[in-house]
């Protein structure tokens, strides 16, 4: 059942609730997308700040928890906006295509908001090139095109890149086992290096081909064109591993 409850306190945890003469406590992970306090760096004063600008305002929630020997009962805002969104969600399907705002960025991924409904782009669905930093391409009130990939209990999983054409099918016509192509170093990490063939797609060139992290360095170097022999092309699966091919 759907309540309403009278925040009045709060706390880094989350906020006190009053329904009718009884106390209760709302978590911070059960605030419904338009409540939860999303601070960039997890700042947990200014999320104390917001949680307080709460007080003295009803939400609509349900309880999840009660025990009355503990004096006990914690209730949900997220739960109480999932039941009455039922119907909204209901009405959109996956492959639909829809314009939304982007409501929050963070390292993991961008919210955006339609129809009353959010959803995320995850990091990993925001391009077929690499992106480590959302923050340097998306801001609060941006306008996009997304595409719905996933709606499972009453959470929506969205995609920008499978708006474009997946360049490794392209890549399959072009490419083959122990082909030498050229690539451009984009990213180290502890597996290697990371070369770009052309604009979304790019191999592992494992470390080991060069003994250590150092000696790996002195060879290849950030933003640097280099030519490599591809070892394993699995456009199926967006896999490719290569090795550096010395210049002569």
């Amino acid at each position: 059942k759907i309540i309403e409850a009278i925040i009045t306190d709060a706390n880094k945890g989350g906020v006190m609730v009053k329904i009718v003469s009884t106390i209760g406590f709302l978590p911070v992970s059960q605030l419904s997308p338009e409540h939860y306090p999303r601070v960039p760096g997890g700042d947990k004063n200014r999320i104390l700040e917001i949680l307080k600008s709460y007080i003295g305002q009803k939400f609509e929630v349900k309880i999840i928890d009660t025990d009355e020997n503990e004096d006990k009962l914690i209730v949900s805002e997220k739960g109480a906006w999932e039941e009455t969104q039922k119907d909204v969600i209901n009405r959109y399907k996956v492959g639909q295509i829809v314009e939304g705002v982007v409501t929050a960025v963070t390292d993991f991924g961008i919210f955006v908001e339609f129809d009353k409904l959010e959803g995320l782009i995850h990091i990993s669905e925001i391009a077929w090139t690499l992106v480590e930093n959302p923050k340097t391409l998306f801001k609060i009130g941006d306008k996009v095109k997304v595409k719905i990939i996933e709606i499972k209990d009453g959470k929506i999983s969205l995609s920008m890149k499978a708006l474009k054409n997946n360049p490794w099918k392209e890549a399959e016509k072009k490419y083959k086992k122990d082909q030498v192509v050229s690539g451009v170093v984009i990213k180290f990490n502890k597996h290697g290096a990371l070369a770009s063939i052309e604009e979304g797609v790019a191999g592992l060139v494992h470390i080991s081909d060069f003994g250590t992290e150092e000696k790996l360095r002195e060879k290849l170097e950030l933003g640097k064109t280099y030519n490599f022999k591809i070892n394993i092309f699995d456009p199926k699966e967006q896999k490719m591993a290569l090795s550096f091919v010395e210049s002569k």
